[in-house]
C-alpha cells in the first residue's frame, strides 16, 4: 500500500506492507525535489518505484541501513538510474547486505545489493544543504539531516513517536537518549520521522520522547529496589509484549526496553551488519 501527503515542498510517501491483505507496519519516505529521502522496504519497493517514475528523481539519501528504509533502492537504480548515497558506515552493507533473520525477512523483505556513495558533513536535499549529524543509538550508522536555515531534520528513526515501548536487544537506549539531546540542541522547528510523518513544534515533541525514557528508567530503578522482576516492571510500565516480541522471538520487545534503561549506558549501540 503507497498514499502520499503533501506539506509545502515535501512529499511524504507513507509505505505499509502487508501480509494476508492486512497492514501490518507502516514507514515513510519523502520527496524533495529531486531527492528521496529513504525508499521504505523490499516489499513496496515496486509501488515506490512506480509512483517516482516521470518525477525527476536523481538520488536516494539515506539515514540508516536499515531495511525499512533502504529496501527500495535496488528498484528505483535500476528502473530509474538514481544515486545512492548514504552515511560511510552504511555503504558497505548497502553493497553486500546481510541474510535478514526471518521475522525482518516476513515483515519487510530482503533487501537486494546496490552500489551506493558515502556523504560527507553536508549533503544536498532539493536544491539545499542539509547537515549530516551522527546520531547512534538506534543502530550505530544513524544520522539525521539538518537544514539550519529552515530548521527542518530529518529524524530517520531517532524520533518514531513521543512513547516508544519497543527496542532491539542490539539498541543502546542510552547512547539513543544523548542523540535525542543532540538533535533538541539544534532546536529544530519542524521533524520529519519516517514513522511520525511531520511534527510541528519539533522541540516539545523531542522533550516528551526524552521525558518518556528517563520516567520510565527512575521508575524502573525504584521498582527494582524494592525487590521487583523485571519481567513485573517491564508490565506495569510497558503493558503486556504485543504480537512484534513472538515473532521477532524477543529480538523485539518491552522488555528489552526496560533492561536497556536500567543497565545503563555502555549497551551494544547496534551493529553496522547482522543483528543491526
Amino acid at each position: 500500500m503507497l498514499r502520499t501527503s503533501v506539506h509545502g515542498p515535501l512529499t511524504r510517501i507513507e509505505l505499509v506492507p502487508t501480509l494476508f491483505g492486512r497492514p501490518v507496519y507502516r514507514v515513510s519516505s519523502f520527496l524533495l525535489g529531486d531527492t528521496l529521502v529513504d525508499s521504505g522496504c523490499a516489499r513496496t519497493a515496486g509501488e515506490l518505484a512506480a509512483w517516482c517514475r516521470g518525477r525527476g528523481i536523481t538520488r536516494v539519501v539515506h539515514t540508516h541501513h536499515h531495511e525499512d528504509h533502504t529496501g527500495g533502492d535496488h528498484l528505483l537504480v535500476e528502473t530509474l538510474n538514481v544515486e545512492v548515497w548514504a552515511p560511510p558506515r552504511t555503504v558497505p552493507v548497502l553493497e553486500r547486505f546481510y541474510r535478514l533473520p526471518p521475522y525482518r525477512r516476513i515483515v519487510w523483505g530482503q533487501p537486494r545489493n546496490v552500489h551506493a556513495r558515502p556523504m560527507g558533513d553536508t549533503v544536498e536535499i532539493g536544491g539545499r544543504e542539509f547537515r549530516v549529524i551522527p546520531t547512534p543509538g538506534h543502530a550505530a550508522d544513524h544520522v539525521v539531516l539538518f537544514d539550519p536555515e529552515r530548521r527542518w531534520l530529518f529524524s530517520g528513526d531517532l524520533f518514531i513517536s513521543p512513547r516508544v515501548v519497543y527496542l532491539r536487544r542490539v539498541e543502546d537506549a542510552w547512547r539513543h537518549l544523548d542523540s535525542l539531546r543532540r538533535a533538541l540542541e539544534l532546536e529544530p522547528e519542524l521533524l520529519i520521522c519516517s514513522h511520525a510523518g511531520t511534527v510541528e513544534n519539533a522541540v516539545q515533541a523531542l522533550k516528551r520522547r526524552i521525558a518518556h525514557w528517563e520516567a520510565v528508567a527512575e521508575r524502573g530503578r525504584e521498582l527494582v529496589a524494592r525487590g521487583r522482576s523485571h519481567r513485573a516492571v517491564t508490565r506495569e510500565l510497558l503493558g503486556r509484549e504485543g504480537w512484534m516480541t513472538w515473532i521477532s522471538g524477543g529480538q523485539f520487545s518491552k522488555a528489552n526496553l526496560v533492561r536497556a534503561l536500567l543497565r545503563g549506558g555502555g549497551g551494544p549501540c547496534g551493529t553496522v551488519g547482522p543483528g543491526g
